[in-house]
C-alpha cells in the first residue's frame, strides 16, 4: 500500500509548538509519510528531527529573519510566496496548513493542484489583538472563505464556529490542545514545599494581557503561598522586579521543557490562567493551561466571562474570579488553601474530566478519523 504523503505547513521551528509534534507522530504512526515546511524566523539550530518523527519524515526549513509579534506583518507576503513555490513544487496528497498566516499559500496551492487542504485553527489571529470592529469583522470573513475553500477544518474549541457566525463545511472537528498522559510517569523531581505553590508556565508577551500583575497583588498579602512563574518573553523584566521585590512570595525560573512543566504542574497545588477576557481569543477558546491542570488533577483558577471559566464552571474543576477585582482573587486562593479536601475534589474532577473528554489519545483519534476520511 502506497503511503499518503502530507504537508504540514507551521510558521515557526517546532521547539516552541507542543501540539504540531503530537499530531505528525499520531499521523507517522498511522502510516502516513510526510513534510514539515516551517519558518525559521531566528536562523537558529532546532532539535533532532528524530525527536518529531520516524523513518517517513522530513522538515523543510525556510530561513528568513523576522521578529515575533505584529511585527512580524511586512514579512509575511514573503513567507506566503516562498512557501507557496515549494508547495508548488513537492509532491503531496494533502497540505495541512496551522493558523491564517499558512492557510493563504496552502489554498492557492491546493486549489491549482486539486489536493485537499486541511486548516487547522489553533488560534484566530484577528483575536490575538484588540481590533478595531470593521477591521475585525472584515478578517473574521476572510477567515470563513478560508474555512469554506478548505477540505476540512480543526478547531482548538468548538466556540470559535460560534464566534465565525458557523463554519460553511461538512468536515469540522475540535481536536484539544491536549497534553499525553504523564499522570503515572511523571516523577517527583522537586522537594515538596511547606507552602501552598501557585504555578503557571506561559509565553510571557505583554500583548497577551496574563494579568499577572493581578495575581501578584494578591498573593503579596496571603500567607504560606508562593507564586512560580516559568517561560519568556518581554514581560520578563518586570516579573523579575517582582522577584526582587518580593523574594519569599515569587520566584521566576525562565524557560523550560514542556516535560519539566508537566512535572511541576502536578507538584504544584494550584494551576492559574487569567487572561484579560476583553481579549477576543480567550472568549472564544480555552489555552493548553487548563488541560494540563486537568491531566495533572489540579485545581484550576480562572478569569471570568473566558472560554476558560466555561470548561471550569462545566467539569467542576476550579474557581473563577474577576481578574480586576483583587481581593476576590485574595478570597479564592485562600480558600483553596485553607480546604485542602476541597482542591483534592476539584483535581479529581478535573482529572476525571480529562481521562472521559479531554485526553489526547481521544483527540488523537479525532484526528485520524479526519484524516481517514479526506484519503
Amino acid at each position: 500500500m502506497v503511503k499518503k504523503r502530507v504537508i504540514i505547513v507551521r510558521s515557526n521551528l517546532l521547539d516552541r509548538d507542543v501540539r504540531v509534534p503530537q499530531e505528525m507522530k499520531a499521523l507517522n504512526r498511522a502510516g502516513y509519510k510526510f513534510t514539515l515546511l516551517c519558518w525559521d524566523r531566528e536562523c537558529k539550530d532546532a532539535p533532532p528531527l528524530q525527536k518529531y518523527g520516524e523513518d517517513d519524515f522530513r522538515e523543510v526549513r525556510i530561513r528568513l529573519r523576522a521578529p515575533w509579534g505584529v511585527k512580524i506583518l511586512p514579512f509575511l507576503p514573503i513567507w506566503w510566496c516562498v512557501s507557496f513555490f515549494h508547495l508548488m513544487l513537492t509532491k503531496w496528497d494533502v497540505v495541512h496548513a496551522v493558523n491564517f498566516d499558512c492557510i493563504i499559500p496552502s489554498i492557492v496551492a491546493g486549489i491549482l493542484k486539486k489536493k485537499p487542504v486541511v486548516y487547522e485553527m489553533q488560534e484566530t489571529y484577528e483575536d490575538l489583538v484588540v481590533l478595531p470592529r470593521i477591521v475585525r469583522y472584515f478578517f473574521i470573513h476572510v477567515d470563513r472563505l478560508f474555512t469554506r475553500l478548505a477540505a476540512a477544518v480543526i478547531l482548538a474549541d468548538e466556540a470559535q464556529s460560534e464566534e465565525l457566525g458557523g463554519i460553511p463545511n461538512s468536515r469540522v472537528v475540535a481536536v484539544y490542545d491536549s497534553p499525553p498522559d504523564f499522570f503515572d510517569k511523571i516523577n517527583a523531581t522537586h522537594p515538596k514545599n511547606d507552602k501552598f505553590i501557585i504555578f503557571q508556565a506561559s509565553v510571557l508577551y505583554r500583548i497577551r494581557q496574563l494579568n499577572l500583575d493581578k495575581l501578584v497583588s494578591a498573593v503579596k498579602d496571603i500567607e504560606n503561598v508562593k507564586l512560580i512563574i516559568a517561560g519568556f518573553g518581554d514581560q520578563v523584566q518586570e516579573i523579575e522586579q517582582w522577584c526582587h521585590q518580593m523574594p519569599d512570595k515569587i520566584e521566576f525560573i525562565g524557560r523550560i521543557e514542556y516535560r519539566e512543566t508537566l512535572e511541576r504542574s502536578k507538584e504544584a497545588d494550584l494551576l492559574f490562567e487569567i487572561h484579560s477576557s476583553l481579549v477576543p481569543r480567550h472568549k472564544y477558546s480555552f489555552g493548553s493551561k487548563l488541560l494540563q491542570a486537568m491531566m495533572c488533577g489540579k485545581p484550576f483558577l480562572a478569569n471570568r466571562r473566558t472560554a476558560t471559566a466555561a470548561k471550569v464552571c462545566q467539569e467542576n474543576c476550579g474557581l473563577v474570579v474577576d481578574a480586576n477585582n483583587i481581593e476576590e482573587i485574595k478570597k479564592a486562593i485562600i480558600k483553596l488553601r485553607d480546604d485542602p479536601e476541597l482542591c483534592q475534589e476539584l483535581g479529581a474532577n478535573a482529572r476525571k474530566a480529562y481521562e472521559q473528554k479531554y485526553s489526547w489519545k481521544i483527540m488523537e483519534q479525532r484526528l485520524l478519523s479526519l484524516y481517514r476520511k479526506l484519503t
